[in-house]
């Protein structure tokens, strides 16, 4: 069975109500990403905590959502499994998108319900930790699109979203491009926007950055924003 660890001192929110948790998982072929998705559902739903927030990276993948068209994708089967990249059609929202080694990626699963949240409120929430890892790093000034789902510096996009609800729970989530290798969204429309142009926050910055590390700031700083029930919690360390 695929895991992921817990990172060291891990902040877990807990109240007398809901407990939320950051999940580490390093680099993990995207099929073994929605195994873990689905294993942390189980949890969400069987009562064992509240929701989990999925801190991951993936080899070159596409996946297409349910709004994908066919000509979306722009490259042949044997052309993208020459170059390695593996293709895969999910249920979340939105059109196709890329994944790569250098990119950060968050799945929130989450109880909705038991954490008194909708999707509007998650999106606020997966916006406002992106904005203040891009911001905080000195990146050019950058925004948020709700019309177009994603972050964007420079009219270029840096981050893009999609999410999935079944039975209160929430699957997928974001991926914010950190580091180069993001040309396989070439191969495709993101989000069905033919010629949309894409950045990430290196080249924005013109410094190396940690992919695995922004993906757990990144995690941390959605956890941080989930509205609880009660405004009574404590911090606790694993």
């Amino acid at each position: 069975m695929t895991t992921c660890d817990a990172p060291a001192m891990a902040r877990i929110h807990v109240s007398m109500s809901f407990m939320v948790a950051v999940r580490t998982c390093g680099l993990v072929p995207y099929l073994e990403g929605l195994e873990l998705q689905d294993q942390a559902a189980r949890e969400v739903r069987g009562g064992a905590i509240d929701g989990v927030l999925l801190a991951i990276r993936h080899p070159p993948v596409i996946t297409l959502g349910r709004r994908t068209c066919p000509g979306d994708v722009f490259v042949e089967r044997w052309a993208r499994r020459a170059m390695g990249v593996e293709l895969f059609h999910v249920d979340r929202g939105g059109g196709a998108t890329f994944h790569y080694p250098g990119q950060a990626v968050v799945y929130p699963v989450l109880n909705l319900r038991r954490l008194g949240l909708c999707v509007p409120t998650l999106l606020a929430a997966i916006a406002e930790a992106v904005h203040e890892i891009v911001a905080g790093r000195g990146a050019l000034p950058g925004y948020w699109d709700p019309a177009r789902p994603g972050y964007y510096i420079g009219g270029a996009k840096v981050a893009s979203v999609g999410v999935h609800v079944a039975g209160d729970v929430t699957t997928h989530g974001v991926a914010l491009n950190v580091a180069s290798g993001y040309d396989g969204f070439g191969l495709i429309a993101p989000c069905r926007e033919r010629g949309l142009r894409v950045t990430s926050l290196c080249d924005c910055l013109g410094i190396a950055q940690d992919p695995d590390e922004i993906a757990v700031e990144l995690a941390q700083g959605i956890q941080r924003r989930i509205p609880e029930k009660s405004p009574r919690y404590r911090e606790v360390d694993t």
